[in-house]
């Protein structure tokens, strides 16, 4: 039987900025040549609106007004105009407006493209609490990008996002203690815990390297072959391609009828 191998490709954010996504490349981590698979893999849509500020009064009615013209602007395609809302709202402190704010430097859209202003603003609704900030945080860290490059300040930033259930810090956890990098010693109890909290989430790719994980008996955890079959299968119903591969070789040698 021919074990699967671990996905090894770390995530980026789609970065849902009013319902339209937008993609940014992320920094290749060391890889386990022997045993790591390569997969593109992109990461799901993620919600900006985590936080709530409790204010009252025309202040805060305004800028809710103000907010919804920059999402309305932005679902047209009007980058320039939400731009400029989003720029106003943000200096004011509003941590969706900062978060949208630092996608558009990201990606250039109605703005000069400006990874040091994307930075800037990541980092402030990343402090405010959100999520998908606080990984798009981590993942400028990882890269350099806007800021010096600094792997220990991006695992801190992906575990403040992990912990708050996103999904895609989970995943790029777990790659960052399988293979080990800079000075984090690989550590597959921890990569166990980081894809399996994924794989709950929901995550195709995590809920195949769990399996891979059980099916090859990695590290400290031992081979487990129904539940190695349990997390493929789910995997495969997610439309993981090598999930369904996997499975597929498994049958010659393992009766799955037997795993329920």
């Amino acid at each position: 039987m021919s074990l699967p191998k671990v996905v090894s490709t770390a995530k980026t954010v789609k970065i849902s900025g009013l319902y339209r996504d937008f993609l940014f490349t992320f920094l290749t981590l060391l890889f386990l040549s022997s045993l790591l698979a390569y997969q593109s893999a992109f990461a799901f849509s993620s919600s900006y609106k985590e936080a709530v500020t409790h204010e009252v009064g025309y202040a805060h009615l305004q800028r809710h007004i103000n907010f919804s013209h920059a999402q309305m602007a932005f679902e047209n395609q009007d980058y320039a105009y939400s731009a400029k809302l989003l720029s106003s709202l943000a200096e004011q402190g509003h941590m969706q407006a900062q978060y949208l704010l630092a996608t558009q430097y990201d990606t250039g859209l109605g703005v000069k493209r400006n990874t040091a202003s994307s930075f800037y603003w990541y980092k402030k609704a990343a402090r405010a609490g959100i999520g998908a900030a606080q990984h798009n945080l981590a993942v400028a860290y990882a890269q350099g990008s806007g800021t010096q490059q600094d792997l220990i300040k991006a695992i801190t930033w992906w575990k403040r996002a992990a912990n708050k259930g996103h999904t895609d810090s989970q995943f790029n956890l777990g790659i960052i203690y399988a293979t080990g990098k800079g000075i984090v010693e690989p550590d597959m109890k921890q990569a166990l815990k980081w894809w399996r909290m994924a794989a709950i989430n929901g995550d195709a790719a995590a809920q195949f390297n769990l399996g891979a994980l059980y099916a090859n008996g990695l590290g400290s955890t031992p081979a487990k072959t129904c539940e190695a079959v349990h997390w493929l299968q789910r995997s495969e119903k997610n439309g993981f391609e090598q999930a369904h591969n996997a499975l597929t070789q498994m049958k010659g040698s393992v009766d799955l009828s037997k795993c329920k």
